[in-house]
């Protein structure tokens, strides 16, 4: 054999070998590896959890990271006061959309809506400031759950229900007197306070009452809100609207404590629309409520305040309440929903 066909195998033969020596020199680590990791005790190609850090921020804040939760609008974080040491929650704007200015002015809106709402049945408003750019403000932090969760498997037992309205209706009676509607009043929205007490939070939608009679409103992105199930007639489909939106809201809310059902849905099942439009269909709604236990009384004032038309409705929370819960409202006339 010459020199040349020798050097040709030579140089074949290695260029063979190397991949496969880089394989097994790959595949012995990937073991050494594999067997340390079971050493340890830990499964293998496990995700670590992101740990939890705290940065302080404005001087005096201890801020969780991450979010603690998302919503539409803002994000959410765990924080602590280092001059109290009380808990609070810190909001922020929601970033990375077309519609990050909007989130920005509803965020600074709530602000200026619960800084002058002072309510033992409102969230309290704690403080407020820019820090690195961004607007941040910090609430009270509510130990409980929304009252949407309170009874996910069983209705709730009628008396709750109403001495939850009642303190809903309280604060509603306060906020609209001081010329503020909530409109977005739904089973989210309402929280169960540590003491049995409800809270209603979320003023990002807000609005006044002198801003609604505004032709501007109806350029607002947030003028029509939509929540499955607890859709509210004139939010829902855009149209004028005012403090009876909140009750509408929270007669859907009690609903849905009450039957487990999702207003709109009951609705569509017994009558073919989401809402009441007559007098005689929220007495079918009514009926269907006094056949599940629901008292006369309170099956009829919360039909009448989900009827489609809002001068249907209770024109306030005062009105509503004493229908709802004064002993001596029982007469069917007053209700305004037939036998």
């Amino acid at each position: 054999m010459d020199a040349p066909t020798i050097f040709v195998i030579v140089i074949a033969l290695v260029f063979t070998s190397v991949p496969v020596t880089v394989a097994i020199i790959q595949e012995v680590r990937r073991r050494k590896m594999r067997a340390g990791t079971s050493r340890q005790g830990r499964p293998l190609q496990q995700p670590q959890a992101q740990p939890q850090s705290k940065h302080r921020i404005n001087g005096r804040y201890e801020l969780k990271a991450p979010a603690f939760k998302q919503g539409g609008m803002a994000n959410i974080w765990l924080a602590r006061d280092r001059a109290s040491g009380r808990k609070c929650i810190i909001k922020t704007p929601r970033r990375g959309t077309t519609m990050d200015n909007v989130y920005l002015d509803k965020l600074q809106q709530e602000a200026g809506f619960l800084k002058s709402l002072q309510h033992p049945n409102i969230v309290k408003y704690l403080d407020d400031f820019y820090f690195r750019g961004e607007f941040h403000l910090v609430l009270e932090l509510v130990t409980g759950d929304p009252i949407m969760s309170s009874s996910p498997r069983s209705s709730a037992v009628e008396q709750k229900v109403l001495a939850w309205a009642g303190q809903a209706l309280d604060a509603l009676a306060y906020v609209h007197a001081a010329g503020i509607v909530h409109r977005d009043v739904n089973p989210k929205n309402i929280m169960l306070s540590g003491n049995g007490g409800i809270k209603l939070i979320d003023f990002g939608t807000a609005k006044s009452l002198e801003s609604m009679k505004r032709d501007t409103v109806r350029t607002d992105p947030f003028t029509q809100i939509a929540n499955k199930g607890f859709d509210i007639p004139e939010l829902f489909i855009g149209g004028e609207s005012d403090q009876r939106c909140d009750l509408c809201g929270l007669a859907q809310t009690c609903i849905y404590l009450l039957t487990l059902r999702q207003p709109n849905d009951l609705c569509t099942g017994l009558i073919q629309t989401n809402w009441p439009r007559s007098y005689g269909e929220a007495g079918t709604v009514a009926d269907y409520m006094i056949a599940a236990g629901i008292s006369r009384r309170t099956s009829r004032c919360l039909a009448q305040t989900i009827m489609f038309s809002a001068g249907s409705r209770f024109a306030s929370a005062i009105a509503m309440r004493s229908a709802l819960l004064t002993p001596s409202a029982v007469d069917v006339q007053a209700v305004k929903v037939p036998a």
